[in-house]
């Protein structure tokens, strides 16, 4: 990472009061939950530098490096730009179909809750995993 990556990341991270997860925390996490062997199709990656998010599945083993996720279906990012990761509980695999395809969320929590402490929030929409709060 170059000085003005840092001074962005930096930047960024000041809007936020609290930091919750490190790089290898959540390592740690991407990890639990592919060795757990929990397909999730619909995942929303949300980042502390923009508003937008974007959808993509959970990431694979070869997907995922100590600090960022490699090239390939993820843009090279690092894990510290993560400000959530939002699983839903079901999704819709296209829009304006009635059909929607559940995800295994209550078996994510339950990995995690025996591997560490994580910002894990739940909602009748799905589970948030904090990387910052405002």
């Amino acid at each position: 990472m170059n000085q003005s990556e840092d001074v962005e990341y930096r930047q960024a991270a000041a809007n936020y009061s609290t930091s919750y997860m490190s790089s290898a925390k959540w390592l740690k996490l991407f990890r639990a939950v592919i060795s757990a062997g929990i397909p999730l199709e619909r995942v929303r990656w949300k980042f502390i530098d923009t508003e937008h998010f974007i959808e993509v599945s959970f990431p694979d083993e070869w997907d995922l490096q100590p600090t960022r996720f490699a090239d390939g279906k993820f843009q090279p990012f690092e894990y510290r730009w993560l400000e959530f990761v939002f699983i839903p509980h079901a999704f819709k695999p296209r829009a304006g179909v009635a059909y929607e395809k559940k995800q295994d969320t209550a078996t994510v929590v339950a990995v995690l809750e025996k591997i560490g402490q994580f910002p894990i929030e739940v909602s009748p929409e799905g589970i948030t995993i904090r990387g910052y709060r405002v």
